[in-house]
């Protein structure tokens, strides 16, 4: 009789500690919706992997180095002040008529283009398939080793079509150089991640990307 008493205690124990679990699910899924995504819709997969690597990094305590992106956005605003210019000078009232303003239209097609060219280069030749640069990381964090410590981070993501190895690598950087030191890189695969529905379960995701980083550095740290 105490064996049967003991046995339905743990019996109903484990299932009040079921309906616990799912009251927290359900909660959590209230407060934070499901990310969706069409399976067959590559661009929209590797956009939602690329956001939760870029928030992996930082909760790790890599800060993101914003430098590449003001560059672009900067440039990017000149081409449209060059464009207005061009359309509205000296009045937006009263602009300068053609012909006097050949010389002005082309100063500024010159430059626009010039500037569009360079945008290119830069997202073809530096750029390639980085999504991340960092700064070394913060003094708190974990991976403020003596192997990343004052050294900066580029990390980099391809997702081929209709592929489901979704490929993540970061380089490790000096402080003045300009050459990577060190080079690691790893393959997840979509169909851990993502429902057939297109469920996208984010923390799994940011735990193995998290889990991935932490074991490289604790490598490096060992060696």
């Amino acid at each position: 009789i105490l064996d049967d008493t003991v046995i339905q205690s743990f019996e109903e124990l484990g299932r009040a500690k079921k309906e616990v679990h799912k009251k927290e699910v359900a909660a959590s899924s209230k407060e934070e919706p499901a990310k969706n995504v069409n399976p067959g819709d590559t661009a929209s997969a590797k956009g939602i992997l690329d956001d939760t690597v870029i928030q992996s990094f930082e909760e790790l305590g890599f800060p993101e180095n914003h430098f590449m992106s003001n560059l672009k956005l900067g440039l990017g605003t000149l081409a449209c002040v060059l464009a207005l210019i061009a359309q509205f000078w000296p009045n937006p009232l009263k602009p300068m008529p053609f012909p006097e303003s050949r010389t002005l239209l082309l100063a500024c097609c010159i430059l626009y283009f010039t500037i569009s060219f360079g945008l290119q280069m830069l997202a073809t030749f530096h750029e390639k398939d980085s999504i991340l640069y960092t700064f070394p990381p913060s003094a708190s964090s974990a991976c403020n080793t003596p192997a990343l410590k004052g050294r900066r981070l580029r990390v980099g993501t391809t997702l081929q079509r209709f592929s489901v190895d979704y490929n993540v690598v970061f380089e490790v950087f000096g402080e003045e150089s300009k050459k990577a030191v060190d080079r690691v890189e790893k393959v997840f695969k979509l169909t851990e991640y993502f429902e057939e529905s297109g469920v996208f379960h984010e923390d799994w995701f940011m735990d193995d990307v998290k889990d991935f980083v932490t074991n490289v550095v604790a490598k490096r740290k060992a060696e």
